[in-house]
């Protein structure tokens, strides 16, 4: 059955009882498949639904609820932490799935959908800011929030895209010692002195984190190098060893061209680092999850090279 409406949504069960003239319209559309309940009291096309990334869906909760919080004509709201970093377009990995939101004192009990969480603090001018037309905290303020409330690694993948968005060191480090003493400060401290702008993806943002843990000098990063090929960067280097450390994500060979045309020029950009006396040594997702393997194999190639 296809979908009798103009766009596939969000749509809220008071205007789909309008639009479809019957109140029960939307349960009975979504029993056949062609809706899906997305939160309490509203729906999306489900062939559109299936389409979207988990982002993208975060993305539609956020204005099903924003519309519903209208027409209650609540206000003196707006959308934080890890819900504001979804509407910046910040990086995040295994976070929850809430709709998380600030407002200057804390609602009474049941007063927001289970989905809902709500933080209270009071937030100044300099936090706020409207981002794809919902008032949301600014990009520093997202980021620190978001930080506060993150494992160590997640908070690193937060920071490091942060400085790629341009967020202000200044602010940053003011918004840091307003929130001393409170909880989350240290991770969030720690992911902002490490924290750079060179990390491309989350997994070389987690993979610095650990190589910060281990008892090796630190390696460069996006370290360019030239070859008989021409120039080649790799995301990691130790370039007085010549050992180069690249983090194999998806990204790489599915976001620029046919992948078996990436994989043929990685494979043709290795053998000329090779050719030049380079090593290379290749880091997956599942590598980061087995810090004890991960770190002997770095310390067997770097005590190969210095030999």
């Amino acid at each position: 059955m296809d979908l009798p409406l103009p766009h596939p949504g969000p749509w809220l069960a008071r205007d789909l009882a309008d639009r479809l003239g019957s109140a029960k319209a939307a349960d009975r559309l979504a029993q056949q498949g062609v809706l899906v309940r997305i939160r309490r009291g509203a729906y999306y096309g489900a062939e559109a639904w299936a389409e979207l990334s988990r982002e993208e869906r975060h993305l539609a909760a956020l204005m099903a609820h924003h519309e519903a919080a209208l027409l209650r004509r609540e206000a003196g709201f707006a959308y934080s932490h890890l819900s504001a970093a979804r509407l910046h377009g910040i990086h995040l990995w295994n976070v929850d799935e809430l709709i998380h939101l600030t407002m200057p004192c804390a609602p009474r009990r049941n007063a927001h959908a289970v989905d809902v969480r709500v933080h209270s603090t009071a937030l100044g001018e300099e936090d706020l800011s409207v981002v794809r037309g919902l008032p949301s905290t600014s990009l520093e303020r997202t980021v620190v929030d978001s930080s506060r409330m993150l494992r160590r690694g997640q908070a690193q993948i937060v920071m490091d895209h942060g400085l790629r968005l341009g967020i202000d060191r200044g602010r940053v480090d003011a918004l840091l010692d307003e929130a001393e003493g409170k909880r989350g400060i240290r991770t969030a401290r720690a992911a902002w002195a490490l924290a750079s702008a060179l990390s491309e993806s989350p997994g070389e943002s987690l993979l610095r984190y650990l190589l910060s843990l281990m008892p090796f000098e630190m390696p460069e990063q996006q370290v360019e190098v030239s070859t008989r090929r021409g120039l080649y960067r790799l995301d990691f280097a130790w370039v007085k060893l010549k050992v180069g450390l690249e983090f194999d994500g998806d990204l790489k060979y599915f976001a620029y061209g046919p992948t078996a045309e990436v994989l043929v020029r990685e494979r043709k950009r290795e053998r000329a680092l090779l050719e030049d006396g380079w090593v290379l040594l290749r880091i997956e997702w599942r590598d980061l999850f087995d810090e004890v393997a991960l770190r002997a194999r770095i310390a067997s190639v770097l005590a190969a090279a210095a030999a």
